[in-house]
């Protein structure tokens, strides 16, 4: 009988991806002692399950068994795509529509309304015994207001969906791979990132990491914006150039901005934007939630146990190359 595939799960995922695993490989989970993989871990595996851990081409050249890399959500900005590509390892990743969109929407209209509302400010005033000095926190209603969605994944539709029902919020949208205005919209499609930036309230952003959304958000565009605006980033952190947003800030252009992720994760503590007023930070949990983790967890587990039958799976980031794979 051959021996059962090795799967490195390098961070914890959701019990019912593991249970999964566990039914026909054989699991490698160095989170459990709180460490990264080894070498020797590495050069073991024939699958690896990924969440922030970074598979570079140095990593592949490490696990020369490696047949397939899963991604533990939708974005893919950790994973070498061209390095996996040229090595014929197929990568499987979990779309948000099939996992998490709900999650990351609801997160990105509760910082929304912590940043109108000064939560943060507000809980540490009571804290502190600063009762009295709640004046100073004047804060925003959304109801009437124009929201600006950056990019129409489920997620952006999402958010759309619940601010224009929920709040009562005009909602304009803008995306430039969208061209044609959807038959029962929750929004507005513009035709340009500036017409959006120009009557928005409050931007948010949901598009993925790819060298055309870098730093979309920048000098010039930030200057488009209101100066009362409140600018959300639930997607990338490349989308947003954070020196710009740090300075726009600085010199008092925008209302404020909440950010759940950033360009480099952890952000330093050092970067100017850390120390700037009226911000709201997360790190990276728009998609922490028990029920989006565990669909993320059965989806990539189920995906990475297809390639290793020989199998092709739905969610597949290079599939030219999967005529290539064999089973096991």
């Amino acid at each position: 009988m051959p021996p059962k595939p090795v799967v490195l799960v390098t961070e914890r995922i959701a019990d019912a991806g593991l249970q999964l695993l566990d039914q026909s490989c054989e699991v490698c989970a160095p989170w459990r002692q709180n460490r990264p993989p080894t070498e020797e871990e590495l050069g073991a595996a024939d699958a690896v399950i990924v969440r922030l851990f970074k598979i570079t081409d140095a990593v592949l050249s490490a696990a020369p068994k490696l047949r397939v890399i899963g991604r533990h959500g939708a974005g893919l900005d950790n994973v070498e795509l061209k390095a996996a590509t040229e090595r014929r390892i197929p990568v499987v990743f979990t779309p948000s529509a099939q996992t998490m969109a709900n999650a990351v929407a609801e997160h990105t209209v509760q910082m929304m309304l912590a940043l109108a509302r000064h939560a943060v400010a507000a809980d540490r005033l009571v804290r502190d015994g600063n009762f009295a000095q709640r004046s100073s926190l004047q804060g925003v209603e959304l109801h009437g207001r124009t929201l600006g969605v950056i990019g129409l994944g489920a997620i952006g539709g999402r958010v759309a969906e619940i601010c224009q029902n929920g709040f009562g919020m005009q909602v304009l949208a803008y995306d430039p791979y969208v061209d044609e205005q959807p038959s029962q919209p929750a929004f507005t499609l513009v035709k340009s990132l500036h017409e959006l930036l120009e009557q928005s309230d409050v931007v948010t952003l949901h598009l993925p990491s790819t060298p055309e959304t870098f730093h979309m958000i920048n000098v010039e565009t930030l200057g488009y914006m209101k100066h009362s605006a409140l600018l959300i980033n639930t997607a990338r952190g490349a989308v947003l150039d954070t020196l710009a947003l740090a300075e726009a800030l600085n010199r008092g252009h925008l209302g404020g901005a909440a950010l759940d992720v950033f360009e480099e994760e952890p952000p330093p503590l050092d970067h100017p934007l850390m120390s700037v007023p009226r911000t709201l930070f997360s790190p990276h949990i728009g998609s922490t939630t028990g029920a989006a983790m565990e669909k993320m967890a059965e989806l990539v587990a189920r995906q990475v146990i297809q390639v290793l039958n020989g199998e092709r799976p739905a969610f597949v980031a290079n599939p030219a190359i999967f005529a290539d794979v064999r089973a096991v």
